[in-house]
């Protein structure tokens, strides 16, 4: 982070075993944004399936729910995520993917506990059309809680991903895992291809996105989802600064790189 000029990371549940944040903020302070949800809600998957995820009535809820108003009460943690309900296309591993509604019962108690402490929840779900219902649903439903789309829900449909921030302010997109760099094999670059995943490159933005995102210069976030081994974090970021940043007007940059991130999510230098 330091070599890159990075200022802030997280946002996300610890990415290693034994999936403690604790290392993490004793290690960048200030600099990790720390969130709660992700791990608990794949362990909830791993043992009760989709309707694990769904159903409130469970320890492992009662347990999630009861970390999380400590965290947030010590302020140790931002807001929730990422919470992966809806991945069928946009994980490899099959026993990963899963597709719950965000607006089941179970997860609506993270909503509750984000809104009773101004707190964010961060979601991975694609632009299923169920999912983009549920969503708009939350959304509605809990105005005050900014609700931050991993990878933009991995949508190509610029014209959803508009009328949805036109007509849901407390909606934001999350731009990481858009970039040609985080697929580098021939599999995963035809499937990026195919699904439109990649918005931009080492030197060049798409022109319907970059429209986009300059209607909404405060709705748009970079990431870098680097988490894999595999991916090359330092070209990840060249990509960032050159083929989005660069291609944006100089305020909406600002805002893009770190500026809605700082206001949406709380954070301090």
């Amino acid at each position: 982070m330091k070599e890159l000029n990075i200022g802030w990371s997280g946002a996300v549940g610890a990415p290693y075993g034994p999936w403690d944040i604790q290392p993490y903020i004793q290690l960048l302070g200030k600099r990790y944004i720390a969130t709660t949800g992700q791990t608990q809600l794949h362990d909830i998957y791993r043992s009760k399936g989709v309707r694990g995820i769904e159903d409130p009535q469970t320890p492992e809820y009662k347990s999630l729910l009861e970390e999380a108003n400590r965290l947030f009460e010590a302020g140790v943690i931002k807001g929730f995520g990422e919470l992966i309900l809806n991945n069928e296309h946009s994980n490899p591993v099959p026993s990963f993917r899963r597709r719950a509604r965000l607006d089941s019962p179970g997860v609506l108690q993270l909503f509750d506990v984000a809104k009773r402490w101004e707190g964010f929840v961060h979601i991975h779900a694609e632009d299923h059309p169920e999912s983009v219902k549920e969503t708009e649903k939350v959304a509605s439903a809990y105005p005050t809680v900014p609700i931050i789309l991993a990878h933009c829900m991995f949508s190509a449909n610029t014209t959803l991903i508009d009328r949805l921030l036109t007509q849901h302010p407390n909606l934001y997109c999350e731009m990481s895992a858009r970039n040609e760099s985080m697929y580098e094999t021939t599999v995963a670059r035809r499937l990026a291809d195919q699904s439109g995943w990649i918005v931009f490159d080492n030197q060049s933005l798409r022109p319907d996105w970059k429209a986009l995102i300059e209607k909404h210069p405060t709705r748009f976030m970079v990431g870098t989802d680097t988490f894999n081994a595999w991916v090359d974090v330092r070209k990840a970021v060249r990509q960032i600064r050159f083929g989005l940043l660069q291609n944006l007007s100089p305020e909406t940059a600002r805002l893009v790189a770190s500026g809605n991130a700082i206001r949406v999510m709380r954070l301090e230098p």
